[in-house]
């Protein structure tokens, strides 16, 4: 594979760290290019990952990581873009909660999806930067079906990296990680009622 040409109109988003494109080969992956010279962190980010797929892991509620390329933006990292039954790119969740634009979507079921996407990081002791409403996307399948896919903050920001080899401290790090994402959801969205409506069945 050659080098990868990437342009505005395949723009999907921009992070702090790195800009989305859709990959213009294949509709059902996306490629992620760094913003910055330092890639320390996708770096870091890449190596969790090469760990996931070692261990083999399901992938249901993590987007799948396919390997780098580059593209004429810099190199850059393919990854399972979800998608709803439409076709169209799931939306995050910071998405619902900021636009009020609910789709459809109840908050009960957002819950479940998110009780589920927790016990899917417990299960396989998956550790995140940060757990964040920016992060994941709500996945709108067909027949009513719905899963929150996490799409970035793989990694381990811990002082001590032992959480990354003992799979009961990992999971005590997700534990509290996952309790400051349920007050971020109070606290940085107060005047959401999908937030409001989501933590009521949450708790």
């Amino acid at each position: 594979m050659g080098v990868i040409r990437l342009n505005r109109s395949l723009l999907i988003g921009k992070g702090s760290s790195r800009v989305c494109y859709r990959h213009p080969e294949d509709e059902g992956k996306c490629v992620k290019v760094e913003r910055h010279v330092d890639r320390s962190v996708t770096a870091e980010e890449l190596c969790r990952y090469r760990r996931l797929q070692k261990r083999g892991i399901s992938w249901g509620n993590l987007a799948r990581y396919h390997g780098d390329v580059e593209t004429d933006q810099g190199p850059g990292a393919v990854f399972d873009m979800p998608l709803d039954a439409d076709g169209s790119v799931s939306r995050t969740l910071h998405y619902y909660l900021v636009s009020g634009e609910a789709d459809g979507c109840k908050a009960s079921e957002m819950a479940e999806s998110l009780i589920e996407l927790k016990q899917y990081l417990l299960e396989h002791a998956i550790l995140v930067r940060e757990i964040k409403p920016e992060n994941m996307v709500y996945r709108r399948m067909g027949s009513g079906e719905c899963s929150f896919v996490l799409v970035d903050g793989i990694g381990n920001n811990q002082f001590l990296p032992v959480a990354c080899y003992v799979k009961r401290l990992a999971r005590r790090v997700i534990g509290r990680k996952w309790a400051t994402f349920e007050r971020d959801l109070s606290d940085l969205y107060p005047e959401s009622m999908l937030a409001k409506a989501i933590l009521r069945h949450l708790r």
